[in-house]
This record gives structure tokens, C-alpha cells and sequence, in this order.
């Protein structure tokens, strides 16, 4: 995959597949319900929503950069950023987001 156009990933058809399974779980954390249970089992609930090893282990070690390398959405990733107390600042200087396109 080496759509990056000026240092940003192109979510394309072939990252959203390569990336679904941890965009899916990502989606599910919309609802109150399923934060708590992300938070209160992190490995346990991915994996009951498909996740891999893989997929499961980037998001333990909070590598937000890896996961978007891995096809997951910066939308998405939002949600599990979320859900565990890092706030889009912190994940956009990992994932190498230029800070002024953060800026509102």
C-alpha cells in the first residue's frame, strides 16, 4: 500500500479491506454500552468482534500509526482513541497528521 500522498494515507478500497475487522470493532464503540465493555476487557472484546493477534496487540500498545498502516480509518481510530483517553492531538502527532490540519 504506498498510496501516502504528502505524508497522509489514502484510505483506498485495499485498505478498507485490509483493514475491516479493526474498523468494524472501532464502529461498535459508538455505543455507551460497548465502551464499557471494550474498557473493562480490551483483547476480549476485539477478539469477540474478529479482531487478530495482530490487530488485537496494535491497539494494546496504543500504535496508532501501525493501525493506520494496517488500513484503519483515522475516523475510526478516533473511536478507540475515545474509548481509552487519548485525544486526537496525541494519536495525529503518532500518525504523523500535520498539527495544523487538526486545528479547527
Amino acid at each position: 500500500m504506498d498510496d501516502i500522498i504528502a505524508g497522509a494515507y489514502v484510505f483506498t478500497g485495499e485498505r478498507s479491506a485490509a483493514g475491516y475487522r479493526l474498523n468494524k470493532m472501532a464502529k461498535s464503540l459508538v455505543s455507551p454500552a460497548a465502551r464499557v465493555a471494550f474498557q473493562a476487557d480490551e483483547a476480549g472484546y476485539m477478539a469477540a468482534h474478529g479482531c487478530t493477534d495482530t490487530e488485537i496487540d496494535l491497539v494494546r500498545r496504543r500504535d496508532w500509526h501501525a493501525m493506520m498502516q494496517n488500513g484503519a480509518s483515522i475516523y475510526l481510530i478516533l473511536k478507540i482513541g475515545a474509548a481509552t483517553g487519548h485525544a486526537l492531538p496525541e494519536i495525529g502527532r503518532a500518525t504523523g497528521i500535520p498539527s495544523d490540519s487538526m486545528e479547527a
